[in-house]
């Protein structure tokens, strides 16, 4: 009889071990680990999210192809928030529900921060497309399982500054718009105007409006009428396709002064909505094929064909691209951890000094700052509604305007 006791325990032993191992894999299959997405697919966040989301999966799928990871395979879900807040929060509930061990969340502040927050209450990491608010990358907002693949929004404001002093020091004055809908839209246009007075230049004007479907900009104009003759260079704090709009509203004025413009306001847009639009500069990751003539690498060209033989159209802007490097740092998270359990897959991504080789470049989170440093850009310009690089411009230092940016200050370096 205690023979047999013992032979059962040691049963029983076993097949606990092999719950715990297989429950440390997500989704209600234990043989896969399940990633889910709470982003739009529809909406005004669709813009952004839906290709970036569209990319996560296609890497995935890729990665799957080749072995997957802990020797399971990945799955993604995707419940679509229609670019509702609430929603986002409810999806990811759900989503974890399902087993998810990761949360991807949408392209902005705003709207993915519901979704975090939700995941980072089970200890479930919670990462951003490519929301790119200095809010979403710092660990006293969005905890220690949350962070963002994108670049900053505070980046994009600095290294346009950079590059205009540097290269076009005679655009000395600058007037700046301010669209106040988004966080990013504002911290844009707050870091630029900040380091553009940093590095010397003045600022000759300003105005703000808040973007959406019935945006009127005749006052804007107007007011930008009685001071452009004293400036020599416009920012255009705004979104896509909203930046666009301010462009063509700009030009169909007759003012011809050089316009700026952060990463989302470039793409393919520009050309649908300003139409044949010169002397436009606009940053991007990296330099598309889709619509950027330029220094582009062969995984570029590679991912831009793939893209578009898998999902019917061409990648419309650079911020889509995240995705694709978001998936390769979950993955990469996942193996360094060599589980799926939520803590341990935060502390391979933000603090064992993981190197991840990204579209644009090497680069890694901090502890310190939840999103991938150092940040660069490809630095575009329109002329006629054509798009060529012009220059690339990686950031030197993020200036503290008081708004407790956990990113501030120098970059650091990556040599791995």
């Amino acid at each position: 009889m205690g023979k047999h006791v013992a032979v059962l325990g040691v049963a029983i032993a076993a097949v606990a071990v092999g719950l715990v191992a297989s429950s440390a894999l997500g989704g209600k299959n234990q043989n896969e680990i399940l990633i889910g997405i709470s982003a739009a697919r529809t909406g005004i966040g669709a813009p952004f999210d839906l290709q970036a989301g569209q990319l996560f999966q296609m890497r995935i799928e890729q990665i799957n192809k080749a072995g997957g990871a802990l020797g399971s395979k990945l799955r993604v879900e995707w419940l679509d928030t229609k670019s509702d807040k609430p929603t986002a929060a409810t999806n990811a509930e759900e989503l974890i529900g399902n087993g998810a061990v990761v949360i991807i969340a949408a392209c902005d502040f705003d709207f993915s921060f519901p979704a975090i927050n939700a995941a980072r209450a089970h200890k479930v990491p919670g990462i951003s497309l490519c929301a790119s608010s200095p809010k979403v990358a710092t660990p006293a907002i969005v905890g220690p399982y949350g962070g963002s693949m994108g670049l900053g929004s505070d980046a994009e404001g600095v290294a346009m500054a950079e590059w205009l002093r540097k290269n076009k020091p005679q655009l000395r004055r600058a007037y700046v718009f301010k669209d106040t809908l988004l966080e990013y839209t504002k911290a844009t246009t707050d870091y630029f105007r900040a380091d553009w007075l940093r590095l010397g230049g003045k600022i000759c004007g300003s105005d703000t409006f808040v973007s959406g479907a019935t945006l009127d900009l005749s006052s804007q104009i107007t007011r930008l009428r009685g001071k452009v003759q004293g400036c020599d260079v416009i920012f255009n704090g705004s979104w896509q396709p909203y930046a666009a709009q301010l462009a063509r509203a700009i030009r169909g004025a007759g003012l011809n002064t050089p316009i700026a413009a952060n990463a989302a306001g470039n793409g393919v847009l520009v050309k649908q909505v300003a139409g044949n639009v010169s002397n436009y500069y606009a940053e991007a990751f990296v330099c598309l094929p889709t619509y950027c003539s330029g220094t582009q690498t062969p995984l570029i060209r590679r991912v831009a064909a793939q893209f578009k033989a898998r999902f019917g159209k061409p990648i419309g802007d650079a911020y889509a691209t995240r995705g694709y490097d978001l998936a390769n740092a979950v993955v990469a998270a996942i193996k360094k951890a060599g589980s799926t359990d939520g803590p341990a897959i935060a502390n391979a991504l933000f603090n064992s000094n993981l190197v991840l080789n990204t579209l644009a470049g090497k680069a890694k989170f901090t502890s310190k700052c939840h999103r991938p440093q150092p940040a660069s850009y490809s630095i575009e310009l329109f002329t006629n509604g054509a798009n060529r690089q012009v220059g690339s411009q990686s950031v030197q230092f993020i200036p503290n305007i008081g708004d407790g940016n956990a990113c501030r200050g120098k970059p650091p370096a990556v040599t791995k």
